[in-house]
């Protein structure tokens, strides 16, 4: 049998090729730039449950350790939920994809860079490798290739555009407090927000989310202006992220989608790298299995019930969120502060299962107010 193939080295490709490899199956991992985990467009920001559930650490990508968010309405009300206990990590992506490549070194995995996937039929691959064209032979191909996947568009799976944003994000040196996460709502980040991120409490990633269309730039400028009036932007990453549901079909004979490419993204946030490795943890091991002859492909998306389960619930809260105006967050903002909301998440959010606390949410006395809303959203 011809090794499995993977396209892409980031968190949920490399994921998924060390599980395919410790079920005793050959695989490569091919990576079209030059070094892995650049271009880093990502604010690193991760939850800690999440990768003690994937029993990772973050070792020397760690840049910062988080206690909490302030949530900010329109009109500068917020609410603001900390723990005692870090319940987030701040980590430089590339460090962290080059600490989960060294894995997959010693696991005797095969990375190749600056290898780009072209096309597959049945099972070749035409990849263009170090500037020329070549065949690669492999009987499954999994797409953990990014939100602009190759395989995706070779499935023929169809995303509208809805379900991105654009995004811009820069650096800033300051004065910050390095324990809270800001995350700013409101109509000047059409169809997300903007956030500050402290990597310490001098420097911070600062950046704003909006549609697919809308003016990213100005909007970012605008936003970084308004907070950090004294501050100068000397450079920004743009790009592109996955926010909408988990896509459906992304199995599909010898073919399968991992990651952002199968859009296994929070859409609240836009974070995909718990989700995306837990998920590639599922792939590797049912493509480890149909490899032995012991199961078929689409067991795959049978196996992703419970974190479609919890990505579905993102999707939800943010359709809630975009179909606010400005006042209306105001005002939300305002009456769960009145009602305790901070002391609620305290004790009871999660950062990644919104299961958790949404049914726990609805049966609160004190969040009845909310009773019309929180049906709609449970139930649409």
């Amino acid at each position: 049998m011809n090794p499995i193939a993977i396209i892409g080295a980031g968190p949920a490709g490399l994921a998924c090729a060390m599980k395919i490899k410790e079920n005793g199956i050959d695989v490569n991992v091919f990576e079209e730039h030059e070094d892995i985990g650049e271009p880093e467009h990502c604010s690193g920001l991760i939850s800690k449950k999440g990768l003690e559930e994937l029993g990772v650490l973050p070792g020397k990508s760690l840049q910062n350790e988080i206690k909490g968010a302030r949530i900010y309405s329109p009109s500068g009300q917020y609410i603001e939920v900390k723990r005692k206990e870090t319940v987030a990590f701040v980590v430089n992506r590339k460090e962290f994809d080059q600490m989960l490549l060294r894995r997959a070194r010693l696991l005797n995995i095969h990375v190749a860079t600056q290898t780009k996937l072209i096309d597959v039929r049945n099972n070749t691959l035409f990849v263009q490798a170090g500037g020329r064209g070549e065949l690669r032979k492999s009987d499954y191909v999994i797409g953990a290739d990014g939100v602009n996947s190759t395989v995706r568009h070779l499935m023929g799976i169809q995303v509208p555009k809805e379900n991105y944003v654009h995004t811009m994000q820069t650096t800033l040196t300051g004065e910050f407090n390095d324990k809270i996460v800001e995350v700013h709502l409101g109509e000047f980040a059409k169809g997300f927000f903007g956030w500050v991120i402290p990597i310490s409490k001098e420097k911070a990633k600062v950046g704003i989310g909006t549609t697919l269309g809308e003016d990213v730039n100005l909007r970012f400028r605008e936003f970084v202006k308004k907070r950090f009036p004294n501050s100068r932007i000397r450079k920004a990453d743009s790009a592109l992220i996955p926010c909408g549901p988990p896509l459906q079909g992304i199995a599909k004979n010898n073919l399968a989608i991992v990651g952002d490419a199968a859009f296994q993204t929070k859409a609240t946030t836009g974070g995909g790298i718990i989700f995306g490795m837990k998920a590639g943890n599922v792939l590797g091991e049912i493509i480890a299995q149909v490899a032995k002859g012991k199961a078929n492909i689409s067991e795959y998306e049978k196996q992703l019930d419970s974190i479609n389960k919890e990505l579905r619930l993102h999707w939800k809260l943010r359709r809630f969120l975009n179909g606010l105006k400005d006042k209306e967050i105001d005002d939300l903002i305002i009456k769960l502060k009145q009602k305790g909301i901070e002391e609620f998440l305290e004790k009871e959010g999660d950062m990644d299962e919104p299961s958790k606390f949404i049914g726990k949410l609805a049966r609160n006395p004190k969040y009845f107010f909310l009773a019309g809303t929180l049906l709609k959203f449970l139930t649409s």
